[in-house]
């Protein structure tokens, strides 16, 4: 689990200077932080991400830094396990953190009066930012494939893939190349293709590296609600309420076409564990707002600002009970992660093989793996 954030500024008068740390407790000394530092400003000193590894403090850090020529030169430094990679969290969930982080940061230096309630609000922010990180340890099958499809590097070796198996010496070198940025641990980036069986790694006579051979491939969707359908067709909540939500349904899929940003869109609500918790529990039926299960400590307020972000995205619809002025929450669309044999494949593979570009052993080996992988 991470240990926490430590917040730095780097002042002109001051020189780097901690702007806040949560939990309180926790801290790093002038060395380690100088370390983080030069790790970024190595170069031109931009805005970007890095990984240093500590060892006085026992820690990995995935450090945001603003950049030198910004306003605030800012670092965000997530204390992790040593041995642990922020590809584990998704570089998605990572990168808006950041981004709310330094919007919470930039109020605070321009609304002094106000900066001891902005410092409570970040502090309650990042206690629910570091349960949030603990639970994506820990995703479904659907929420690590949707990791998959909102992480650039991903989504990359998901492409290169699709062409060919590859040594991981190889698959690592055309990554680098296309989005041009050195990636320290790929085993980290293929932890998700492992553990939903797209990939197999496996030794080929002859070679000194470990291939990967794509043996499941994957889209994803959004799809009515079956079970609300039939539900809303035999009046169900009430008849007024059925008749709206199945109004509602007809007009969105009449004019819904999948596209990128709506994918991204949808799949980074599916990988959010308190979203994910939603649509799950909105599958099987709809609910007055005022009698939506609550977890551990959530408020109604709580609840309604991430219902809001679910209706702004067109996943849920709040619909009104004009009879009773009762507010209904529906699930308007589901999140579909549907697998697929890539029979594709099986033509590339001939094809690369008669041209020369594939080894004749990785050849055979993948036709194997993807015989076995139909057979199942």
């Amino acid at each position: 689990m991470p240990h926490g954030y430590i917040i730095t500024e780097w002042t002109e008068d001051q020189g780097l200077v901690v702007k806040l740390s949560y939990p309180e407790d926790l801290e790093i000394d002038l060395d380690d932080m100088m370390r983080i530092f030069y790790a970024h400003i190595t170069g031109a000193g931009a805005a970007g991400n890095v990984l240093v590894r500590l060892e006085k403090a026992r820690s990995n850090v995935s450090s945001y830094f603003t950049g030198m020529e910004s306003d605030m030169p800012i670092m965000i430094n997530l204390m992790l396990e040593l041995g642990e990679d922020p590809e584990m969290f998704g570089e998605a969930v990572l990168k808006e953190i950041n981004e709310d982080l330094v919007k919470y940061l930039r109020q605070m230096s321009t609304n002094i009066s106000q900066s001891y309630e902005i410092v409570k609000t970040i502090k309650l922010y990042l206690r629910n930012t570091l349960i949030l990180l603990d639970r994506l340890k820990n995703l479904s099958k659907e929420q690590r494939l949707a990791q998959i499809y909102t992480s650039e590097k991903a989504r990359t070796i998901l492409e290169a893939l699709q062409e060919r198996s590859l040594s991981r010496r190889e698959l690592q070198g055309i990554i680098e190349e296309k989005l041009q940025k050195i990636i320290p641990n790929i085993e980290y980036v293929l932890d998700p293709f492992i553990k939903t069986g797209l990939l197999m790694q496996d030794w080929v006579e002859g070679d000194t590296d470990i291939t990967l051979f794509l043996l499941t491939d994957f889209t994803i969707f959004r799809s009515p609600v079956s079970k609300l359908i039939e539900d809303a067709k035999k009046n169900i909540p009430t008849p007024e309420v059925a008749s709206k939500y199945l109004e509602e349904v007809t007009q969105f899929f009449t004019n819904y076409k999948p596209t990128f940003e709506d994918n991204l869109k949808i799949a980074r609500n599916l990988m959010n564990p308190d979203n994910y918790d939603y649509i799950t529990l909105f599958r099987e039926r709809g609910y007055p707002i005022n009698k939506i299960p609550k977890g551990p400590g959530e408020s109604l307020d709580q609840i309604g600002g991430l219902l809001k972000g679910m209706e702004d995205d067109q996943i849920l619809k709040v619909i009104k009970d004009s009879n009773n002025d009762t507010i209904w929450v529906f699930l308007l669309t589901d999140i579909v992660v549907q697998t697929f044999y890539p029979e594709y494949l099986i033509e590339k593979i001939r094809k690369d093989r008669m041209e020369g570009k594939l080894n004749k052993n990785v050849a055979i080996k993948h036709l194997e793996f993807l015989e076995a992988a139909y057979k199942k």
